[in-house]
């Protein structure tokens, strides 16, 4: 489906954050596709690993989520959110890239690339029994892997 079409349905839903799963790291055909429109690209791992260095090791997993929500309120209108993966790390108490900024979204649209397999609705994220092991449901969001868009 053409990159344009999911924007116009992701701008018509609840939730403006259309996701995109990319396990090929392919994330530079988003944002530059969307670059001269206006569109932002944060690397959210770079982002966090700066956020938790605030936080003593011991509070991390209570305060990243505050923390993670003020950083997302000085971000602009449309944003790229890319390599993501950090968000499943146990250190940080799981969240996840969906859980971590789908109400914002009502707010503001965004394009969440992550890694994982799609299944239906569905979106896992590692194996089965491993610690960042995560199964998510999109059935509120506009999805598509990152092979089936068209530039």
């Amino acid at each position: 489906m053409k990159l344009e079409i999911l924007l116009e349905q992701n701008r018509s839903n609840y939730y403006k954050m259309l996701v995109i799963i990319d396990n090929a790291r392919q994330y530079e055909k988003i944002t530059g596709a969307l670059a001269p429109q206006g569109w932002q690209a944060f690397n959210v791992t770079d982002h966090i690993l700066e956020l938790v260095e605030r936080i003593p090791e011991n509070e991390r997993k209570l305060r990243i989520g505050r923390i993670i929500k003020e950083w997302f309120k000085e971000l602009p209108d449309q944003v790229i959110l890319y390599d993501t993966s950090i968000l499943f790390s146990p250190e940080l108490g799981r969240l996840n890239p969906v859980g971590a900024f789908k109400y914002k979204s009502r707010e503001k649209e965004i394009i969440v690339i992550m890694n994982g397999q799609v299944y239906g609705e569905r979106v896992r994220y590692s194996e089965p029994g491993r610690e960042d092991y995560s199964e998510i449901d999109l059935s509120e969001l506009i999805h598509s892997k990152i092979e089936d868009v068209e530039f």
